[in-house]
């Protein structure tokens, strides 16, 4: 409970890091990923975000965010539901627990991180769709 916590913070912190300045808008998406060893011997850690304009990552090379996309997203974030999420907890074991990794998505405008080990996020468009985008990021 206590890791899901610092790691909701992290979330936070992430999401508004790098930007300067009242009029600077947050990412329309932060998705930190931790969990399985990494070569440092420390839990592996990962932060995407997508902007108005760019979808990026650490160790992958930045990329246009088409006006398409940028608009189904928010679409698509517009429409997500906290008690819908509430009622569909996830099931199973945490791929955390056998060395993979766990996903917490924060979206902009919506009050709350979104870990993929409490929600069953498989049915949540956002989700979906920002999933769809990181996979078209290339590494560096």
């Amino acid at each position: 409970m206590l890791a899901t916590v610092l790691l909701a913070a992290a979330v936070g912190a992430a999401a508004g890091a790098g930007f300067t300045g009242a009029a600077a808008p947050r990412p329309l998406v932060v998705v930190v990923r931790h969990g399985g060893l990494c070569v440092t011997g420390r839990e592996c850690r990962t932060v995407l975000r997508i902007t108005d304009s760019t979808i990026s990552g650490h160790g992958f090379r930045p990329r246009p965010l088409s006006t398409s996309a940028r608009r189904s997203l928010i679409r698509a974030i517009g429409e997500l539901d906290a008690a819908s999420l509430r009622r569909h907890p996830f099931t199973g074991t945490c791929p955390t627990a056998y060395d993979g990794q766990e996903s917490i998505y924060r979206f902009r405008g919506f009050p709350m991180s979104i870990p993929s080990c409490r929600y069953d996020v498989r049915r949540v468009t956002a989700v979906r769709l920002t999933e769809r985008l990181f996979a078209t990021l290339r590494p560096r």
